[in-house]
Parts: C-alpha cells; structure tokens; sequence
C-alpha cells in the first residue's frame, strides 16, 4: 500500500502529467511535472482535522520563504467536510491572496457531477484524504492566462471552469484592497 505521499506523487505522474483524451491529449495540469521533477513541490501530511488549519496557515505564512511553487497539505482525517474545507480556504483566501498566496481545497466528497476529464482512468488512490493546495496566486494567474491563449480550457467542463479558474479570478480584487 501506498502512503499519502506517494499517492499525491502517483496523482501527479501518473495522472496530472499524462495525456489526457478528454483533453484532446493536453495534461490535466501542464506545470505539475516540472513543479515535481525540479524540486518545487511540498508535500504535507497533517494526520488531524484538528491541526489541519493551524498548519496550513503555517504554510501560508512560510511559503513565500520556502522556494516552492506548490504546497500540498494532505489530511486522512474526513472529519472535515467538502463545504467546510471550501469554506476555510474562502476566508483564508481573503486573507493570503494579498500576499500572494492562494489555496485551492480538494475533497473526496468530490463534485455533484462527475467531470469527465478528472475521471483517472485506470489511476486509483490507495487512500482517501483531502488536500489543500497553496501556490503562488500572481504566478498562477498567469500561468492560467497564459492558458486561456492557447485554448486549453475549451473542453473544460463548464462547471469545473467556473468552480476553480472563474472562482479564483474573483479573488483579483483582494490585490486592490492593500
């Protein structure tokens, strides 16, 4: 059996990375793999609820610091909800996106629907946790539009769209407010 850790490495080389035909053959993530191969990713395991927030506020504070363009904060502890992991990293959006850190929470509860391009194939988690993702919000932005150019959000689900790169982009005006 896999542990955490290695499932989030898995996630990334043997999903996020790949070819995708839903994508017409672009990766689900096009900057995992060097995030990965050059050193740029941390990965957390936090294996309470309890201490899940305290340490990713720690993370958050330490990020800029820490030489990373990702940090992935991973918890077996479900006690936490999918609307309440959403609803933490909202309200620490408020509070990180002015310094340029921005969090993206993922949860087993998953979507209401499934979305055809996250489905992993033949990829399988040997562990159910959830994560939260802290990277650079200016970097990410841009690496996002720069995206949108080429067209590689056009067969995105809609509702995923909207839910993450819609979702962050209102979190620009927090950049103003300073």
């Amino acid at each position: 059996m896999r542990t955490i850790e290695e499932d989030i490495l898995s996630w990334s080389k043997d999903f996020l990375e790949l070819p995708n035909e839903a994508l017409g053959g672009k990766p689900v993530c096009p900057y995992a793999k060097m995030a990965r191969t050059h050193g740029l990713l941390k990965i957390v395991v936090e294996s309470s609820a309890d201490d899940l927030l305290e340490r990713v506020v720690y993370e958050c504070n330490h990020f800029k610091d820490s030489g990373k363009e990702i940090c992935i904060i991973a918890c077996p502890d479900l006690s936490i909800t999918g609307d309440e992991l959403d609803n933490y990293t909202h309200t620490l959006n408020h509070v990180f996106v002015p310094k340029d850190v921005y969090l993206m929470a993922f949860h087993p509860e998953g979507y209401d629907e499934p979305v055809e391009f996250l489905e992993n194939g033949d990829w399988e988690s040997h562990n159910e946790f959830l994560m939260v993702l802290i990277q650079p919000f200016e970097k990410l932005e841009q690496a996002s539009a720069n995206l949108e150019k080429i067209g590689f959000y056009e067969s995105w689900d809609k509702d995923y769209y909207e839910s993450t790169v819609t979702k962050r982009k209102t979190y620009r005006r927090l950049l103003c407010e300073e």
